[in-house]
């Protein structure tokens, strides 16, 4: 089976590498560049800082080994995160499991019982602001620093060829993994070939959150599935559920 895959060519190999070895074909399609931003927080010491993805933590960690960091407790957004936290040595203080979210990090006990604080918010530019909301009614300080941007890629011949190699094919599953990356897929087909969108529409989407999922289906797609946990893992179990359903449909 064909599975579509969205993420940026630099951060897509291990979900390709997960999905070829159960027995699927990668398609690529990128539909967002993750590129660098210049910043520098106002102060040098936190009384907690925090990290809403990965990313935030590849292009911020720069930034994390330079403040001081007695007394500061770290925070992740999630599991994916606090892993890329603690591969660059430092110890991550709590993180919601097994969702990852803003929502889910402010109901944690730890996060709680950050009163009258000083924050700084690893992000990207732009994005919710539902983590900084909650913080600010427990009277916390709170502070961004946003260390990369994503942009809409251009087209390209991959994308045509991705979509050429799709054109024939009636049993493919799309993967996107945030609300971004599914609105620039979205862009990126109805500049290529509008045709190839309204059959998209009608294919298999496997997102990572309840949000994506609510905003695909306010886009028009019909077959929407959310993964059991935001990883690359959750992705192929439900890549494997779709295809069992399918056979399942066509032995009745």
């Amino acid at each position: 089976m064909n599975i579509l895959l969205t993420r940026p060519l630099l951060q897509v190999s291990a979900l390709q590498s997960m999905v070829n070895d159960n027995g699927h074909q990668s398609i690529l399609f990128p539909t967002l560049e993750i590129k660098a931003l210049k910043a520098t927080p106002l102060h040098q010491q936190y009384d907690a800082v925090i990290f809403i993805s990965a990313n935030a933590v590849e292009y911020g960690i720069t930034i994390l080994e330079k403040l001081n960091l007695q007394h500061c407790h770290i925070f992740a957004v999630g599991a994916a995160t606090a892993n890329r936290i603690t591969h660059h040595g430092f110890k991550v203080d709590a993180y919601p499991s097994p969702q990852a979210s803003s929502e889910a990090l402010l109901s944690l006990n730890e996060v709680q019982q950050l009163q009258n604080q000083n924050i700084l918010i690893f992000r990207g530019k732009g994005g919710r602001e539902t983590l900084k909301e909650g913080l600010v009614k427990q009277n916390n300080q709170v502070e961004y620093v946003e260390v990369y941007e994503r942009v809409e890629c251009k087209t390209t011949q991959l994308h045509k060829d991705s979509l050429q190699q799709l054109s024939s094919d009636q049993d493919f599953i799309v993967t996107i993994t945030s609300v971004e990356s599914l609105s620039a897929m979205v862009n990126l087909i109805r500049k290529i070939d509008g045709n190839f969108l309204k059959k998209l529409l009608k294919t298999p989407l496997i997102v990572l959150s309840d949000r994506i999922a609510v905003f695909a289906k306010s886009v028009g797609f019909l077959q929407i599935y959310v993964a059991l946990q935001p990883n690359d893992s959750a992705i192929v179990e439900k890549i494997q559920q779709i295809k069992l359903e399918k056979y399942n449909t066509l032995d009745k």
